[in-house]
């Protein structure tokens, strides 16, 4: 066979015969690699049957890497020569990349003037003929199988048909492996999301029904704790007035219990900013401090989920754990959709809250109206018996005044000062609420023969006597209170303040901006049970 110097010698595609040793170890060969296990093994395999099949004096296989457009250098024997294993060959310039490039055999013979890179390096190494096959994996070439020799004439035709052939050997059963471990991924994937896909379904069942945010989040913590190996689990609400997060340790409370965190430089606000589920690996790298104490305390690594409610992330879920995740990155969506569950639960929890605010609730004053005032007189009788309690009537005077001169507007506005004053007057334990138009009452125990609701009803006609500035206007108003004690008389909420009401118009008559207590007497909640 004639060679040609930094030329490509025109191979024939004719049938070659080879002899009966090197047919045996072809055979070998083929039957080895067949069998393998795995990718890294089928290189082994060439790696220790190319010397057999083609002598030669250096072999290796290079692999192309599309981030880089390289040839990186897998060395089969050799080892000692200028281009070992961990180095890489441009594709442009090099007899290597030709054969890539062309998915076609190459043979050359080096002479000291070659141009080329490759070639230029293994004849300084003393190599003067080489031979390079391409691997070809679904049509396209992954790398080259190439093999060098010390002698001018140590390759020939055969060689690289026969090269050619274990290239095409070597690619059929990578593509093969390729081929099977895409489908056990593929297999593996399925089964983990199935199974993850399961434990989000169950937990959406079970928030189906759920009536509070703490319930919520117990529900989700059991399942983030199935989901993935977690060692500690917390919420993290953020508070737009302080630009701070409120922390909820849910699991892992020995290890770190930070109630509060600001928001700026954390890992909570990136989450929150970039509204999708982050995972943070190395947590001892981290430059974010909530990481570094994660880290201090044995954890390795953590996810953050963003909570959406009503267009907005309100809160980040987090959990940590020691070991990194495999599936850490699969998560991701799976993570995303349980953030989508948890959002989508507190939007109902919020809409119900709000209903039942609105139900519950005077809508200018955000005072408790007359529905809930009623309720909690009944809990009142029906957990606190013989305990002796009050009803102070408040009506403000010449509120009718204010209306019928400034709006509706301007008095809804009075009426809403007028709450926040109550509300800031009387004590925690106590309730007030707005009954309608100017009326507030005002439900507190009382044991001591009416002193407190006196001490109380002093401080309201105080409170509400001075003025109220409302858009550039100085309003002055008073109040007029009537005060119904509990006996056994009475037990109906209506007639509570039936009772106390006429006490109010008691004290209108003798001459507004004061109290009156009722002549009538309100029941002890034994009465009640006794069918009066």
């Amino acid at each position: 066979m004639s060679t040609v110097t930094d030329q490509q010698t025109a191979i024939s595609e004719q049938p070659f015969a080879l002899s009966p040793e090197v047919s045996i170890a072809l055979a070998r060969f083929i039957s080895a690699i067949i069998t393998a296990p795995s990718e890294q093994q089928i290189y082994s395999i060439l790696a220790n049957s190319l010397k057999e099949l083609i002598p030669n004096d250096r072999a290796s296989v290079t692999l192309h890497n599309p981030e880089t457009n390289e040839l990186e250098i897998f060395t089969l024997h050799g080892q000692h020569g200028t281009l070992p294993m961990g180095k890489s060959l441009t594709v442009e310039n090099t007899y290597t990349g030709r054969a890539f490039r062309r998915c076609k055999g190459q043979i050359h013979e080096l002479q000291a003037s070659t141009t080329k890179t490759d070639g230029r390096i293994l004849y300084n190494d003393g190599l003067r003929n080489i031979i390079n096959a391409p691997l070809i994996i679904h049509g396209h070439a992954i790398g080259t199988i190439n093999a060098g020799h010390r002698i001018s004439t140590g390759f020939n035709r055969v060689s690289l048909q026969l090269l050619e052939l274990i290239a095409q050997l070597v690619s059929a059963n990578i593509e093969r492996q390729r081929l099977l471990e895409d489908r056990q991924k593929a297999v593996s994937h399925y089964r983990f999301y199935a199974t993850q896909l399961e434990n989000l379904n169950r937990l959406a069942q079970q928030l189906s029904t759920v009536t509070s945010v703490a319930e919520t989040l117990e529900i989700t913590t059991r399942t983030l704790q199935v989901m993935m190996p977690s060692r500690r689990i917390s919420y993290a609400a953020y508070c737009p007035e302080h630009d701070s997060f409120e922390i909820t340790v849910l699991a892992g409370n020995e290890i770190m219990n930070c109630l509060c965190m600001p928001a700026e430089g954390t890992s909570l606000q990136l989450v929150m900013d970039s509204q999708e589920p982050m995972y943070f690996s190395q947590l001892a790298d981290s430059p974010y401090p909530e990481h570094q104490c994660l880290s201090e305390r044995g954890m390795n690594c953590a996810w953050s989920i963003p909570v959406r409610c009503e267009n907005r992330v309100i809160a980040v879920l987090n959990a940590a754990a020691c070991a990194p995740d495999t599936n850490s990155h699969r998560l991701m969506d799976i993570l995303g959709t349980l953030s989508g569950i948890i959002g989508s639960v507190l939007e109902r929890l919020n809409a119900q809250q709000k209903l039942i605010h609105q139900v519950n609730h005077d809508s200018v004053t955000g005072l408790p109206n007359r529905v809930l005032l009623n309720r909690q007189i009944d809990q009142l009788m029906e957990n606190h018996q013989n305990q002796r309690y009050a009803l102070l009537f408040v009506d403000l005077d010449h509120f009718k005044v204010v209306n019928d001169t400034l709006g509706h507007q301007v008095g809804d506005e009075l009426l809403a000062l007028v709450g926040k004053r109550m509300r800031h007057t009387i004590r925690e334990e106590d309730l007030v609420a707005r009954v309608g138009g100017d009326e507030f009452i005002v439900l507190l125990e009382d044991d001591n023969q009416a002193s407190k609701s006196q001490e109380t009803a002093h401080r309201i006609i105080d409170a509400l006597s001075h003025p109220f500035d409302i858009k550039g206007e100085t309003l002055n108003i008073n109040a007029s209170i009537g005060i119904c004690l509990s006996s056994e008389t009475l037990y109906k909420p209506e007639d509570m303040i039936r009772a106390a009401d006429m006490a109010m118009y008691d004290a209108k008559l003798a001459g507004r901006g004061t109290y009156r207590i009722s002549q009538q007497q309100l029941p002890l909640v034994s009465s009640r049970h006794n069918g009066l």
